[in-house]
């Protein structure tokens, strides 16, 4: 295999595309996992923070193996990410693509690598560590469970965990988070659904996120451009069934989302609260009103989506929760 850097564009070249297509064409959601593997491609081709060096492993010119160094200067000195990765099931090949991107780091005076992500944490790329062999979802990025393995065994210095689980019935979930919905309102909070996605929404919603999750690994600040063009109005409008807005007075503190998966399924997405409201039951309010919603419309099962170990809704029930994805992030010290 011979391997080489290359200068990209914009867009994915042609032959990570087919390589894209042969690991994840047959996937139900492969056209959105594709539009947002172009958009985080793009975010990196084309972006004034980020120093991109794409690499790729050919056979005969055919492509095999991919993997990218993304240096974003808002990171702190001597750390970076990597991602983009797709890689046959050959040690071998892993291997030696390895070397040649540490090699390439080291070279540019960095230590410390974290990843697989596609451009940023907010482009989040998880390898998969466990699974049922279900679907992939929306919003879910596909792996291959074999990377795991690959990038568990080059002893990583940290591994930071997440997972996905689901529920059908919602009762005795309802029953016990309950309280804390009837509670909050006689106490200055209130929550918006908002039907149609403004300007002001997302700026706020951003604004948010800056606060909410600064302290988070791989954290990076995006500017407003690089916000608005990961959130855009028209992209959010198309993939939401629900945003709320978590008030006080009139005050946005707090957000969370659903997607549509089919007509019974819909994905629970992030439940933001600042941090000065976090620890009053104000997650369990927005959870209460997302299984509300989703029994009035006759919603049958609800996923709750790439949730970090040791980081839930505080109180909230998660016996009755079925896991049947578990996934891992990773930092290298090189």
């Amino acid at each position: 295999m011979k391997i080489r850097e290359y200068k990209q564009d914009e867009t994915p070249p042609n032959k990570l595309v087919t390589l894209l297509r042969r690991n994840y064409g047959e996937g139900k959601n492969f056209n959105l996992f594709f539009n947002d593997f172009t958009k985080s491609f793009s975010f990196c081709a084309n972006n004034e923070n980020v120093l991109f060096h794409p690499f790729a492993g050919y056979v005969e010119e055919e492509m095999q193996a991919h993997i990218a160094l993304i240096i974003d200067k808002r990171l702190p000195t001597g750390e970076a990410f990597f991602g983009f990765l797709e890689i046959p099931k050959e040690v071998s090949v892993f291997n030696e693509m390895w070397r040649v991107l540490t090699k390439k780091s080291k070279s540019l005076g960095i230590n410390i690598l974290k990843g697989p992500v596609n451009g940023s944490i907010w482009h989040q790329y998880r390898c998969v560590k466990e699974t049922d062999e279900s679907p992939f979802f929306k919003s879910e990025l596909p792996s291959i469970s074999y990377y795991y393995n690959f990038l568990s065994s080059i002893n990583p210095s940290l591994e930071v965990r997440y997972y996905s689980a689901y529920r059908e019935k919602f009762d005795t979930t309802m029953q016990m988070i309950q309280i804390g919905y009837e509670k909050f309102t006689s106490l200055g909070f209130s929550i918006k659904e908002v039907k149609n996605m403004m300007a002001e929404d997302l700026q706020a919603i951003a604004a948010l996120s800056k606060t909410i999750f600064r302290n988070n690994w791989g954290y990076t600040e995006l500017t407003g451009k690089e916000f608005l063009q990961l959130y855009s109005s028209e992209k959010l409008d198309a993939h939401l069934n629900k945003l709320y807005l978590l008030y006080k007075d009139k005050d946005i503190i707090g957000y969370c989302s659903t997607v549509k998966e089919d007509n019974s399924t819909i994905i629970c997405k992030t439940i933001g609260l600042l941090p000065q409201y976090q620890g009053l039951g104000l997650g369990n309010a927005l959870a209460y009103k997302v299984h509300f919603d989703a029994k009035k419309e006759g919603v049958g099962k609800i996923i709750y989506a790439l949730i970090r170990e040791g980081n839930q809704v505080k109180n909230f029930p998660k016996d009755d929760a079925v896991i049947f994805r578990r996934y891992a992030a990773f930092e290298f010290k090189i």
